[in-house]
């Protein structure tokens, strides 16, 4: 994709972890780059919403396209991970998880999306984990059925949307250094059981998922779409 500085890309989850170094990457790179999470205000590069608020998800759309012009480039970050007994969680707790991370992220997808078709250009990348790849070690199996969906999202919308000049993938990373894996493997105990196990020696940084998210809507060919990449410091 040539001319990045032309393009405006909407990143949700901006207030930390991977959302907030993609936010970084981007903006170091001259894409022209809005920041949403629940914790930020509303600044010309950051806005305050839920996504699993679909008012809070249209208002914040419909005012970066009246700001920008345009949204080239959406990156799906906002998400949650909990923890519990497969069989004590509750119905709220189910609903906690999946409307963050799975209907948050179809309903950011679904008001962008008329955004780019309009243009015949757009780049999305969803991130998901190696939970939607296999199992979680840590977190809850609302989580891991989160992230499954979210996988299945990538690829029905992918499939819908692929002669529109947009692309749609979705990037699954291991253990991130992140304030979600301190959620989810509180003691330093559980995080050296989980460190060891991943031939690297090390978790992976949020550093690293923005680059492989940047080259996802920069660098890509188009004919890469629906695909789920994987960043797993070596683990199978």
């Amino acid at each position: 994709m040539s001319d990045t500085g032309a393009r405006v890309a909407l990143v949700t989850g901006a207030s930390r972890g991977i959302g907030r170094a993609t936010v970084v990457l981007f903006s170091s790179r001259g894409i022209t780059t809005v920041g949403l999470a629940r914790g930020l205000a509303d600044t010309p590069l950051t806005r305050r919403g839920d996504v699993a608020d679909e008012t809070d998800v249209r208002r914040v759309c419909d005012d970066v396209v009246a700001t920008f012009g345009r949204i080239d480039i959406l990156v799906n970050c906002a998400g949650i991970a909990t923890t519990g007994d497969p069989l004590a969680l509750s119905v709220d707790d189910w609903e906690t998880v999946l409307r963050t991370n799975l209907i948050g992220t179809y309903l950011c997808c679904k008001h962008v999306l008329p955004v780019m078709r309009r243009h015949g250009f757009g780049r999305i990348v969803n991130v998901a984990s190696i939970a939607g790849r296999s199992h979680s070690r840590t977190a809850s199996v609302a989580y891991t059925a989160s992230k499954y969906g979210v996988v299945g999202l990538t690829r029905q919308l992918a499939a819908a949307f692929g002669r529109d000049g947009i692309s749609i993938n979705c990037v699954a990373p291991s253990q991130t250094k992140t304030d979600m894996l301190a959620a989810v493997a509180p003691t330093a105990e559980a995080r050296e059981r989980l460190r060891t196990r991943f031939p690297i020696g090390r978790f992976g940084r949020a550093e690293e998922v923005a680059q492989v998210v940047r080259f996802l809507v920069v660098d890509a060919p188009d004919y890469l779409t629906g695909e789920l990449i994987g960043l797993q410091g070596g683990r199978a």
